[in-house]
């Protein structure tokens, strides 16, 4: 038995049980096959399942399933360790750990998994302990396909949960204030990742979204220096104010702060239109923090 994996010795396994059907002795076996006498004994006597130590995920379509794939294609990531993978989420946002985490113990049938502070970076993380449910979340789009389309809302709200965001606009233009809102469905370096997404967009809710170019990631502390990607970053963004509005009903956020605030710039838009009017009532509640708008102490 020289392949440790899962999937080998799952395979393993299932040839112990047709050898041993067939009148094989555990010593035959063992002689036929290479594995341990000690394993086929185990595995026969004892009745043990080689997938036990892996708490075997069965994947069953889902809401919460839908929206752990999309936010594992967003924020998670996978690290490997042995035979054993760790699927991890780390964010800036409690609420965002919190959710995901309760998401994964109501698709694995857990108690909500941890989520811990990491003080030194300022963010929240959680992790999952599941080889075989991180198998799954490393298939490919079109294995992944039939699960994120039964439910492809969650999907999509996993996705803007990690990446995305309202993005609301007041500027100038042609010397007179504007309001603009955009929803951006997912930001990421793989194209491939976000012409999915647009194709659930306009296949499941006739959603129209656009790739546009912001540029390369900024510079990151590495070692003594700063670490330079050469990889490019795309938004995927919703434009139409009539398909913002039903991406606001049938998607939406996950997270309230998210979804609060697109649904006030929504309302400010449908009220005041595009011009002054509309500006003043955004900043009439809403401020400009260091990296987005922040609700104003005190507003309604």
């Amino acid at each position: 038995m020289n392949d440790q994996s899962l999937e080998g010795r799952i395979r393993d396994y299932d040839d112990v049980i047709r050898l041993s059907q067939d009148g094989r002795s555990p010593a035959e076996i063992s002689y036929l096959t290479g594995i341990a006498d000690g394993t086929i004994r185990g595995w026969l006597v004892d009745h043990r399942k080689p997938w036990t130590r892996y708490e075997l995920f069965r994947p069953t379509s889902s809401e919460q399933l839908s929206y752990a794939i999309g936010v594992y294609m967003g924020d998670g990531s996978i690290s490997k360790q042995g035979n054993r993978s760790v699927l991890r989420l780390h964010v800036k946002d409690r609420e965002f750990a919190r959710r995901f985490s309760s998401t994964c113990a109501q698709i694995l049938g857990k108690k909500p998994y941890s989520v811990r502070h990491i003080a030194d970076r300022d963010k929240y993380e959680t992790t999952v302990a599941n080889t075989s449910f991180c198998k799954f979340l490393e298939q490919t789009f079109s294995q992944l396909d039939p699960y994120i389309r039964d439910h492809p809302s969650g999907f999509l709200r996993g996705l803007a949960d990690s990446d995305g965001c309202p993005a609301i606009t007041t500027t100038k233009k042609r010397g007179k204030p504007w309001f603009f809102v955009q929803i951006v469905v997912a930001t990421s370096t793989s194209i491939s990742l976000l012409s999915y997404a647009r194709t659930i967009l306009g296949e499941c809710f006739k959603l129209k979204a656009t790739l546009v170019y912001k540029g390369k990631p900024r510079p990151r502390p590495y070692e003594n220096g700063f670490f330079h990607s050469k990889k490019r970053v795309f938004d995927l963004r919703i434009s139409r104010f009539e398909d913002i509005r039903r991406f606001s009903r049938v998607v939406g956020f996950g997270l309230s702060r998210k979804q609060v605030k697109l649904e006030s710039a929504i309302a400010v838009r449908q009220s005041f239109g595009s011009g002054e009017k509309a500006v003043e009532e955004w900043t009439r509640n809403w401020e400009h923090g260091k990296t987005e708008w922040v609700r104003r102490k005190g507003a309604s």
